[in-house]
C-alpha cells in the first residue's frame, strides 16, 4: 500500500471516530443543519462527482427541466446524501428510541411486507440504512447484502452500525448461497440493485430514462427459485429528518423472463426518482456502460462501450 493510501486511511479513521463520539451528542435540528453544510462542502469540492451529478441529471431530465431546476435538485441531493452519512452515526447512541421516534411505518407496511419469504429490494434512494435497522421495530429483522468499504476500521463501524438492531449482513461477493437458504427458510432478504453489473457479471441491460443501463437479475433469479415475493421498499426522509418506509405492492411475475422482472424492478424506482429526485444518489456513475451496438450519444461524457471493460 502507497503511503498515501496509508495517510488516508488513517484520516478517514480519525474523522470516523470523531464523528462516532460527537455526533450522537447533537439534537435533531444540529445533525440536519450540519447536513446541509456537509452537502454543500462535498459538492463544492468534489468537482468531478459535481460534473458526473449534473451530467446523469441531464441524461434523465433533458430539456424538460430547466438549469436552475437542476441545480436546486443537485443541491438538494448533495445535502440528503450528508443526511445519510449523519445519521449513521447519530443512529448509533439510543438506535431503538431515535428509531422509534423518527421513523414511521406506511400502512402499505401492513399489507404487503409480511409476504414470506420477501426478497427486499431497494435502490440508492432515501435512507436505505435506516431501512434495515428500522425492520427489527416490525420484530422480523432482516439479512443484507453488502459490499465491504477498503478501509478496514470503516468496515468494522459500518457492521457495527447495521447490526445494532439485529440486522445481519452477507457480503456482495458469493452471497447467492446464503441469500437462497434465507428464503428457502421463509426468511426475509434485502438488497440494493441500482448499480453497474454487467452481463457477465450476472446482469441484463433494461431500459432506465429511456437508456439502456446494466442491472443484476439477482432479485428475478432468487424469486423464480424460491417463490419469493419481490418487496421494492424505500425509506424517504420528510420534514424535520423524519422518514417513513413503505413497500409498493409485491411484483410477482412467475411466467416473466429474467429481463422482464428486472426491468419492471428498474421502472418502479424510476418511478420514485422521478417524483423524488433530489433523494437519489446522482453522483454515482449509473449510465457508465453503453452495450456493444448501440450509439454512445446520448449518454453522459463518463459513458464507455460494454466490452471495454473487458480490455
Amino acid at each position: 500500500m502507497s503511503l498515501w493510501k496509508q495517510i488516508r486511511r488513517i484520516f478517514e479513521c480519525v474523522l470516523l471516530l470523531v464523528g462516532l463520539v460527537c455526533i450522537p451528542l447533537l439534537p435533531r435540528c444540529c445533525v440536519l443543519g450540519l447536513a446541509r453544510v456537509l452537502g454543500d462542502l462535498v459538492r463544492w469540492g468534489g468537482w468531478s462527482l459535481r460534473l458526473v451529478a449534473r451530467a446523469n441529471l441531464d441524461v434523465a431530465f433533458g430539456a424538460t427541466r430547466t438549469d436552475a431546476v437542476k441545480d436546486a435538485i443537485l443541491r438538494q441531493a448533495y445535502r440528503h446524501f450528508g443526511l445519510v452519512l449523519l445519521d449513521l452515526f447519530w443512529f448509533a447512541v439510543f438506535t431503538r428510541r431515535r428509531l422509534e421516534r423518527l421513523v414511521t411505518f406506511d400502512e402499505s407496511i401492513r399489507h404487503y411486507h409480511a409476504a414470506s419469504p420477501g426478497l427486499i429490494v431497494t435502490g440508492h434512494y432515501g435512507n436505505w440504512e435506516i431501512m434495515g435497522q428500522a425492520s427489527a421495530l416490525l420484530g422480523e429483522p432482516i439479512v443484507s447484502v453488502a459490499t465491504p468499504l477498503k478501509n478496514p476500521l470503516a468496515e468494522k463501524l459500518m457492521a457495527m452500525f447495521r447490526r445494532r438492531t439485529g440486522q445481519e449482513i452477507e457480503r456482495r461477493a458469493g452471497a447467492g448461497k446464503a441469500m437462497l437458504k434465507v428464503l428457502r427458510r421463509g426468511g426475509r432478504m434485502a438488497v440494493l440493485l441500482d448499480q453497474n453489473t454487467l452481463p457477465h457479471e450476472g446482469g441484463v441491460f433494461v431500459q432506465f430514462f429511456g437508456l439502456p443501463v446494466p442491472a443484476s437479475r439477482a432479485a428475478a433469479t432468487l424469486a423464480r427459485h424460491t417463490d419469493a415475493a419481490i418487496l421494492l421498499s424505500h425509506s424517504v426522509v420528510e420534514r424535520g429528518g423524519r422518514y417513513r418506509i413503505f413497500v409498493q405492492p409485491p411484483l410477482r411475475m412467475a411466467e416473466a423472463t429474467d429481463a422482464a422482472v428486472t426491468q419492471e424492478i428498474v421502472t418502479r424506482l424510476e418511478g420514485l426518482i422521478r417524483e423524488f429526485p433530489e433523494q437519489w444518489l446522482w453522483m454515482y456513475k449509473r449510465w457508465k456502460y453503453v452495450p456493444d451496438g448501440v450509439a454512445i450519444s446520448g449518454y453522459p461524457f463518463y459513458a464507455r462501450s460494454e466490452s471495454s471493460e473487458d480490455e
